[in-house]
């Protein structure tokens, strides 16, 4: 599905896929080459491409290069968030710290958020420079605030929904409104796009969230049970731990959760209904998403939206 989604845009991905190696001048970036071409989805720097297909003018070059600091971005993240997330896999690949080291690891996402500036301060376009500024700020604020909250049973499914506003969906929602800018959207436009890509972030890491419990690691590249291992708490697990008395919600919940046990907290969350009444408020986002596009010019690209509306709730990896 999500194939078929981006098909219009396979060439301009290509050239994204181009750009990037092409920035990789450092012997040592370069070792993150394995990664990039590992078979990621490529899901943000493709919105910057479709968004900046909705306008009457878009600026090809310049939308690749935005595509291209985009993951490079997003890859820097990654790298950071693995060493964080003490995480082994990547992409069914050794994560960068566990096969080059944590120190070099940490260098090489700086080294990649540098090069993506770097690459946007070339498009003499100051607002794309901006809303991907901020997006690097919401991004290291939304990490916070997940460190401050791990092993909160209390925590709300507010304080969830702000959590992954900036942590995952402020970077899909950027990716959108830079391609948009870039089209030559109207500012209603822009702002439409924005909001489609902030709710599909929203959706996005629920199902993130519930994959982390039910999926297969094969299908997933990583290991499961890592953001529950690591003490993070997900709109499932919040539903779960309101299912529960407290005394059972301590029991099964209390750390250390070994491997049995986090099998355990998986099934439970399956069997009382805590996966599907997340899956279905991630449902609910992916449709304020697709209401806020619904009066956007899409330019012969309707279906794409529709089939990555359906990626966001029916994937499993």
């Amino acid at each position: 599905m999500l194939e078929e989604a981006l098909a219009p845009i396979q060439q301009d991905l290509a050239a994204v896929t181009e750009r990037l190696l092409s920035q990789l001048t450092e012997p040592l970036a370069r070792r993150v080459a394995y990664l990039i071409t590992a078979g990621g989805k490529r899901l943000r720097p493709a919105l910057v491409l479709l968004a900046g297909r909705c306008g009457q003018s878009p600026n090809r070059e310049a939308l690749i290069d935005t595509a291209t600091a985009v993951e490079l971005i997003h890859t820097a993240t990654l790298i950071h968030d693995d060493i964080i997330d003490s995480s082994q896999l990547r992409r069914q690949q050794p994560t960068f710290h566990h096969r080059w080291g944590t120190e070099r690891a940490v260098l090489t996402g700086d080294y990649l958020y540098a090069t993506a500036f770097t690459l946007l301060t070339q498009l003499g376009t100051p607002e794309v420079m901006r809303i991907m500024a901020q997006v690097c700020q919401q991004l290291s604020r939304g990490e916070l605030l997940e460190v401050e909250a791990r092993n909160r049973l209390d925590l709300t499914e507010a304080e969830y929904v702000e959590i992954i506003r900036n942590k995952t969906a402020s970077l899909i929602g950027g990716c959108c409104q830079s391609g948009a800018w870039l089209g030559g959207c109207s500012p209603d436009t822009v702002e439409q796009l924005a909001a489609f890509g902030i709710n599909y972030g929203l959706a996005f890491q629920i199902i993130d969230d519930c994959l982390d419990l039910t999926g297969d690691p094969r299908e997933l590249g990583k290991s499961i049970h890592a953001d529950l291992d690591k003490g993070a708490v997900s709109l499932p697990i919040i539903y779960l731990a309101q299912s529960l008395s407290i005394r059972r919600r301590h029991t099964l919940l209390a750390l250390p959760l070994d491997a049995e046990r986090l099998a355990r907290v998986a099934e439970e969350a399956k069997t009382t209904g805590a996966i599907a009444r997340a899956q279905d408020q991630a449902r609910e986002f992916v449709r304020r998403a697709q209401d806020a596009i619904e009066q956007v010019p899409h330019n012969g690209l309707g279906s794409a939206y529709h089939q990555l509306a359906e990626y966001a709730v029916t994937r499993r990896s």
